[in-house]
């Protein structure tokens, strides 16, 4: 299996907080992290990526960086999803079975077997001869 390289790493990052941004709206960098569930690292290298690409907007709102989808982007991804969900097929899911539950036997416990106490003298011998 080829290693990961740097470009596919940050590409899939990128994709990952595209689409979080995509399906939230505008957000800030906490919020990205908890979606994302990408570290803050990993967060800041993809939205530098798709800011080198040109596909964000940053807009500061007092300390906070607020990070959101061109309206290219965005109007973009809304034409693709209706294209694509328009012409895939509707399908009912099937229902489902209920399964009986297994009928449980009792175990019965297993007897161990009791070894014979050995006696004093075996005991002295056995310690004697090792």
């Amino acid at each position: 299996m080829a290693e990961p390289t740097v470009e596919s790493i940050f590409g899939i990052n990128a994709g990952v907080v595209w689409q979080a941004l995509n399906k939230n709206g505008p957000s800030n960098i906490g919020n990205l992290v908890k979606t994302t569930s990408l570290s803050r690292e990993e967060v800041y290298a993809g939205l530098a990526w798709l800011g080198r690409e040109n596909k964000i907007n940053v807009e500061k709102k007092g300390r906070a960086l607020i990070f959101s989808l061109r309206e290219e982007e965005a109007r973009l991804k809304a034409v693709e999803d209706t294209t694509i969900a328009d012409s895939a097929p509707q399908t009912q899911p099937k229902p489902r079975k209920s399964k009986q539950p297994k009928k449980t036997q009792k175990k019965t416990p297993k007897l161990r077997k009791v070894k014979t106490p050995i006696k004093q003298d075996e005991r002295m011998e056995e310690f004697l001869l090792h």
